[in-house]
């Protein structure tokens, strides 16, 4: 698998990214890849399907300058940014057709994210389990630190998620209404006594987030450089053209 740590500058291009990765490869020049990234700055990004009005504090939001994105893909409504390390793998559905499953392009992802975190906590000595648990979440000592959701289309199948390192915790209630939709073993908990991160644990280790993703690179076999990518040349322009028609679109963003 190819492998790719990159951040665009602009927060909705990296949203292009995942839907340029995504076309592209679907029109013909797709290999697999891993992409590890994270915004640059505070930012709530919402599901393809979401009701921003029952999912987002909009007038919080505004407030403090903190823009609402739309993600191609589906699941509830995140807040990312420093601290928040994202990943986004670009899977092969010739070449995995049990992902055609849904659950099992879910357990063929989680397995390998979760293995890739509990190594690194490991190493360092951190105690506590990483487990999955509801459709796709990772937890850590029974708190969520993890989401994640994809995209699947003929050919392909994008794959992508966040790990919770050091971003401020208080960013998630101050901006996201408790969700309508929630897994059964949430039980009724509110987003302060449901999340958690890494956070102290990870700030100990000036290297852990670069472990982390050099860990995660590894639970893919991902030994092959971007710059030999089929789209490496060409993904700019293409996340350029959904970035017109699509994320510099404020309709887009405020559909529902």
């Amino acid at each position: 698998m190819y492998f790719h740590e990159h951040t665009c500058s602009e927060l909705a291009e990296n949203l292009a990214w995942d839907e340029a990765l995504l076309e592209g490869s679907e029109s013909g020049l797709g290999r697999e890849v891993l992409r590890v990234w994270e915004m640059p700055r505070p930012c709530v990004v919402v599901g393809r399907a979401s009701r921003i009005d029952q999912e987002v504090f909009v007038e919080q939001c505004n407030q403090d300058d903190v823009p609402i994105f739309r993600r191609m893909s589906g699941g509830s409504s995140i807040v990312a940014g420093p601290g928040c390390l994202m990943y986004s793998v670009l899977l092969s559905l010739e070449e995995r057709p049990a992902c055609r499953q849904v659950d099992a392009a879910h357990r063929t992802v989680m397995e390998r994210t979760k293995e890739a975190v509990q190594s690194v906590l490991n190493r360092y000595r951190i105690e506590g389990d990483v487990a999955i648990e509801g459709i796709c979440d990772l937890t850590w000592n029974g708190f969520k630190i993890s989401g994640n959701a994809l995209r699947v289309k003929r050919h392909w199948l994008m794959y992508h998620g966040t790990i919770l390192l050091t971003m401020p915790l208080e960013w998630i209630g101050k901006y996201l209404r408790i969700p309508p939709r929630q897994p059964e073993y949430r039980g009724g908990r509110t987003h302060e006594r449901f999340v958690t991160s890494l956070g102290s644990e990870a700030e100990r280790y000036p290297n852990f987030k670069q472990e982390l993703s050099r860990e995660l690179g590894n639970a893919w076999d991902g030994t092959l450089p971007w710059s030999m990518h089929p789209l490496s040349g060409s993904i700019a322009e293409l996340a350029g053209g959904w970035m017109d028609r699509r994320y510099r679109q404020a309709s887009w963003h405020a559909d529902r």
